[in-house]
């Protein structure tokens, strides 16, 4: 009896461990909640629950939760490749940049041909203001990333857009391309390739980018910022009636200080 009540309490965690994930994934977050809450009532030191507990928190704006979660997981397992690169996901953006590179590291030695880590070891060197580092990382997070996928044109939208802040603007293009090809549904790729043509003067063809940006689906990106760019490559085209179109929207969109 005494194995079999073991056995119970055991098999009890893991089900509401797994029925959380199955939720998270479905996007229902107010269950998956529930569910984890469940597993970690039962099993305090779960990590793989108290990481999904924390990426759950991320998506509600509560990073003291997500902080608390992640730095348990990581006293109970060092080792967890998950905790370690999510506790220095938190740092990041809580713009803790100093801070969020040990657990950065730390995963990205646990897993070393994972880009994500060393993403955001790019990322958070940028932020830094270590251009060399930076741009070191930024292209070895893109040669762990070769397949087409979102991911993959995540990476390469944010290496052109560093690319462009240290000036190398053909090299940045280059990115903006390689990121449409990779994932033509980005939004985000299609308008800075947009910004980019703008830049070059291609009027036209940043026109064309910008309106298939503004199809697709919102995640970074907004209305607003679509709408302000395409007014003024309208006006530009000597197209006055889409400007004003643009800005109108614009004008009405809520990220109205967008640009």
């Amino acid at each position: 009896m005494i194995w079999l009540l073991a056995l119970q309490l055991a098999i009890g965690p893991m089900q509401h461990y797994e029925k959380a994930q199955q939720d998270f994934v479905q996007r229902k977050f107010s269950d998956a909640v529930s569910e984890v809450d469940a597993a970690l009532h039962e099993r305090p030191d779960m990590v793989p629950a108290l990481v999904l507990k924390a990426r759950l928190a991320m998506f509600a704006h509560r990073p003291d939760v997500a902080k608390s979660c992640l730095i348990t997981a990581v006293t109970v397992d060092p080792s967890s490749e998950d905790a370690q690169f999510f506790l220095g996901v938190v740092y990041y953006v809580e713009n803790d940049f100093k801070v969020a590179i040990s657990p950065l590291q730390e995963a990205q030695s646990l897993s070393p041909k994972n880009p994500l880590p060393v993403f955001y070891l790019a990322m958070t060197h940028e932020a830094l203001g270590d251009a060399t580092q930076a741009l070191d990382l930024y292209q070895q997070a893109e040669n762990l990333s070769p397949e087409k996928s979102p991911q993959s044109a995540s990476i390469l939208v944010a290496y052109g857009r560093f690319l462009f802040s240290i000036g190398k603007v053909k090299d940045g293009m280059e990115k903006y391309r390689a990121a449409v090809e990779r994932d033509p549904e980005s939004r985000d790729a299609h308008y800075e390739l947009a910004k980019g043509l703008d830049q070059e003067g291609d009027f036209k063809d940043a026109a064309q980018e910008g309106e298939l940006a503004l199809k697709l689906p919102v995640l970074g990106t907004s209305d607003a910022q679509i709408h302000f760019l395409l007014a003024k490559l309208y006006w530009k085209l000597k197209q006055p009636d889409l400007a004003k179109a643009h800005m109108e929207k614009f004008n009405d969109a809520p990220q109205t200080t967008s640009r």
